[in-house]
């Protein structure tokens, strides 16, 4: 399958399968992240792979936030997540002089590495689904997250329970979010 074929096939899964995932493959998709790029190289993240069902149970908990909000109600039947944490980007300090901010390139970064992520999923035959709303406290209390270290977002993945064409996707128009040499 060609990058774009894949780029076109892959969505957002919301529905899983009662199927563990292995670790040989949750572990391959984290070496997918690992090597993604990153600003200066920053490579200012953590992944924590949770696949056991205590800490599956924790990972439920903590997607809930006061108030009761989740982004994802169906997260107990996600066999397993990938947490995406930042971590301190040592920049060069030419950067760090120019912005004032060594985290200037951190959550882009992190946003690389989720995509890295949910590619090498999908080309395992997995799904996955960035959720974005989780309990920062819970998160670390519940994995022994250093304070100051936050969970940028959390990848579900598993094995999908649904086979169906993928859904066209909706989109801008490319003129609209694309132009040369100008706005």
């Amino acid at each position: 399958m060609s990058f774009m074929d894949m780029v076109y096939k892959r969505e957002s899964c919301r529905s899983y399968q009662d199927k563990p995932v292995s670790r040989e493959l949750l572990t391959k998709i984290a070496e997918a992240g690992r090597l993604a790029p990153s600003g200066c190289n920053a490579q200012p993240w953590k992944f924590i792979v949770i696949d056991e069902p205590e800490a599956k149970k924790k990972m439920c908990e903590a997607l809930v936030v006061e108030g009761g909000a989740t982004g994802c109600p169906w997260r107990e039947s996600a066999p397993a997540f990938i947490a995406l944490v930042e971590e301190h980007a040592n920049v060069m300090p030419a950067v760090l002089d120019y912005y004032g901010d060594s985290q200037r390139f951190a959550q882009g970064d992190i946003g690389m590495a989720a995509m890295n992520m949910m590619y090498e999923a999908e080309d395992l035959g997995l799904g996955t689904c960035v959720l974005g709303l989780s309990d920062q406290k819970k998160m670390e209390e519940s994995f022994g997250i250093p304070e100051g270290h936050t969970v940028r977002m959390v990848l579900a993945v598993g094995y999908s329970a649904e086979s169906k064409e993928p859904r066209k996707k909706v989109r801008k128009p490319l003129e609209e979010v694309c132009s040369f040499n100008q706005w």
